[in-house]
């Protein structure tokens, strides 16, 4: 793999584009375009920055070497896992948020009930005033319990199998 082959690859494995790289190296686009199609060379001092922008040596940037294109190979792919995590543990987070409340008002309006009808009717005209102090309690233990639950399970990290 030769220089312009590294700086296309390591580009596209740092999620940048074109316009992004040229602006952390105070150049045009169409530089790095030159470089990446091999039309030209970059200077020195930019293949030092090159260097320090995609965290690898410039040595394995100016030397070819079939290692480090399976370590480059290694580390797209090492990306590209982590980022299936993030998305797959974003999703378990949507779907726990949405399975708790529902949990959450299935007991609320059970509380209700309770509240209202088995627990503490007043003559059957509405709530005692054991039935109101039952169901604001109620409703505020499920909420802080589904608020907890929900933090907790969002500030675990995803896990690797």
């Amino acid at each position: 793999m030769n220089l312009s082959e590294k700086i296309l690859k390591l580009r596209k494995a740092n999620g940048l584009s074109q316009d992004e790289l040229s602006e952390q190296l105070n150049i045009s686009r169409q530089s790095i375009s030159k470089w990446e199609s091999g039309q030209a060379t970059p200077e020195p001092d930019k293949i030092v920055k090159l260097a320090e922008i995609f965290d690898v040596s410039t040595d394995y940037l100016l030397q070819p070497s079939e290692t480090d294109e399976l370590k480059l190979k290694a580390s797209i792919l090492e990306k590209q896992q982590q980022e299936i995590l993030q998305r797959q543990h974003k999703i378990q987070n949507w779907h726990f948020l949405i399975i708790s409340s529902f949990v959450s008002l299935l007991a609320i309006a059970t509380i209700v009930f309770i509240s209202r009808y088995v627990a503490f009717p007043d003559n059957g005209n509405g709530y005692g005033i054991l039935g109101k102090t039952l169901l604001v309690c109620g409703i505020i233990v499920v909420i802080a319990i589904t608020i907890i639950l929900n933090f907790r399970h969002r500030t675990k990290p995803p896990h690797r199998e």
